[in-house]
């Protein structure tokens, strides 16, 4: 199935960023901050599911949320908060959370490893209770910037060694570390796959077929090896279907 994700939708009353959404997709990976945090959007979501035939997922917060911090009180504290949001999914019946693997902040500058090693702790106990919560905890490579970590494929395998925890694959995040073709060479561990372009540099959120990125060898690798979502990471919901239609294109 093809759905839509996008921050800028956090922004906006849930309900009211339903309606416009369910005109076009029906898939919306929802973005667990602002106006969407889960607890807030719960009654919207179970009503777009029962009286209007969505279908949800859910993006982890992203917003001071690091589970490879170095400090531990604000580890633990990312933990928590992530383990809200799979017990949440577990409520609402929502089967899938993607969650961005921890970053280099602070004194993790000084030795980066540790983040790394911070990040594959927390990832081990939250892959236990994901399980014991019966929703899939899937991992993102994130885009290459002084901060990221798992922005390539070595270092994302690395740290999901021994977890059972399956790849969000980012298209986007990929090109910009110049990883698009060692990350799809692991396409039988994708579970999630999230789509947008840009030129290499940055991570722009361009329409798909806007960039670098090739789009046509990525869906190629996809056809007939990946059976998850596909989402359409976007800027606005305008540009969200336009890159929808050139999907389906693509796909046939």
């Amino acid at each position: 199935m093809i759905g839509i994700g996008s921050p800028a939708f956090c922004q906006t009353p849930f309900t009211h960023m339903l309606e416009e959404i369910s005109k076009i997709f029906d898939l919306w990976e929802i973005l667990a901050e602002g106006e969407d945090r889960l607890e807030l959007a719960k009654e919207g979501i179970r009503y777009g599911m029962t009286s209007m035939g969505m279908h949800f997922q859910v993006h982890a917060p992203l917003s001071d949320v690091n589970i490879g911090s170095v400090h531990e009180p604000m580890r633990r504290a990312a933990i928590s908060e992530v383990k809200d949001t799979i017990a949440m999914c577990e409520k609402l019946e929502i089967p899938l959370v993607t969650l961005h693997p921890g970053f280099v902040q602070g004194i993790a500058f000084l030795d980066r490893s540790k983040a790394i090693t911070k990040t594959k702790e927390s990832l081990l106990e939250l892959s236990k209770f994901s399980m014991e919560h019966a929703v899939e905890l899937v991992v993102e490579n994130l885009p290459a910037n002084i901060n990221g970590t798992c922005t390539h494929a070595s270092e994302l395998l690395s740290v999901l060694e021994g977890t059972g925890l399956g790849i969000c694959f980012d298209m986007g995040h990929a090109n910009t570390a110049g990883q698009v073709d060692e990350f799809l060479k692991e396409v039988g561990r994708f579970r999630n796959v999230h789509l947008h372009n840009n030129e290499g540099e940055w991570d722009q959120h361009n329409r798909i077929d806007d960039g670098s990125a090739d789009l046509e060898k990525v869906v190629t690798a996809l056809r007939g090896r990946y059976k998850g979502n596909i989402i359409i990471e976007s800027t606005d919901l305008e540009s969200g279907a336009e890159s929808r239609a050139v999907l389906e294109k693509l796909l046939g």
